[in-house]
């Protein structure tokens, strides 16, 4: 599951996608978001997890704002286990297709906190202001 939404997250052109072994160290590990996003050098994290009940699975997802860890997307699939691949095709989609715009969101908020309240304005080289 997890490598097919790598996966899908990769063909989105622009976000910085962390590879599969690097994400892998971390699993099974209490590991704070913050921690992550520092050692990875990502400003987003999505975790999740898979729960199987005989012939049903519960896969929650997050995704997080590393630093201050908050949550911007969580989402919760109950599905059958009748056709694995397609179980993992279903879910890689919606998580992509949820993610990509809350990611969008996210980086459209973090440009705004970070621009200067009061603009400088700007010189030409003949001391001319623009």
């Amino acid at each position: 599951m997890v490598e097919e939404i790598i996966t899908g997250l990769s063909r989105i052109k622009w976000p910085f996608v962390i590879a599969r072994n690097s994400s892998f160290t971390y699993k099974g590990k209490a590991v704070d978001v913050r921690q992550i996003g520092r050692e990875l050098g990502v400003r987003y994290v999505l975790e999740g997890s898979v729960r199987r009940a005989g012939e049903r699975v519960r896969i929650s997802a997050q995704l997080v704002e590393a630093d201050p860890g908050i949550h911007l997307w969580v989402e919760r699939y109950d599905r059958r286990l009748d056709d694995i691949f397609g179980l993992e095709d279903d879910i890689t989609l919606s998580v992509v297709g949820a993610i990509e715009p809350s990611l969008r969101d996210a980086e459209i908020a973090h440009v705004k906190r970070k621009r200067p309240a009061t603009p400088r304005p700007m010189k030409h080289l003949s001391g001319h202001l623009c």
